[in-house]
């Protein structure tokens, strides 16, 4: 049986998920104190995709890959 790393099990690929939302958060944060638009657009967009990293995975990806 094939061994898996962490980050390639679902848990694993949730925790990445976790550390980007953090990661932008400090972003839209430090985007705010400095007045920079961009930044916080940037953290804002970086927050959506993290959190559409699961349904889109389960729901499209693996069933597509499923149907091969």
């Amino acid at each position: 049986m094939e061994q898996k790393g962490f980050f390639q099990t679902k848990a694993g690929g949730l925790t990445i998920a976790f550390i980007v939302i953090m990661i932008a958060f400090a972003m839209i944060l430090a985007g705010l104190n400095t007045g920079m638009q961009a930044l916080c657009t940037v953290g804002f967009i970086a927050i959506v995709i993290a959190m559409l990293y699961s349904p889109v995975k389960v729901y499209i990806y693996d069933r597509l890959k499923q149907k091969k």
